[in-house]
């Protein structure tokens, strides 16, 4: 498996108690559900839908691509990827 470094921002990172973790895994799907586990608190019923993909309002990029949100079980990772997870954000 490969090791990758995930970065959260805002509300994951106040829940978490981190801004940035190395985790291994095969998919984006496989990091996220470790994410959601390793942190103060366990994120997942904010992160994922009942059925298992991640909710639409946060955005996904592997290495600054965009990723779409219902397809991290089938996107693959290597070693030295970078996953960003961006929380949903408001104000005007």
């Amino acid at each position: 498996m490969a090791e990758i470094r995930v970065m959260v921002y805002t509300t994951l990172r106040a829940r978490l108690g981190f801004s940035r973790i190395d985790l291994s895994g095969k998919t984006v799907s496989g990091l996220l559900s470790k994410l959601a586990v390793s942190g103060k608190a366990d994120v997942s019923g904010l992160l994922f839908e009942p059925g298992g993909a991640v909710r639409n309002h946060f955005v996904l990029t592997l290495n600054s691509e965009i990723l779409d949100n219902k397809s991290t079980n089938k996107i693959k990772v290597k070693a030295g990827d970078i996953l960003h997870v961006f929380p949903p954000i408001s104000g005007g």
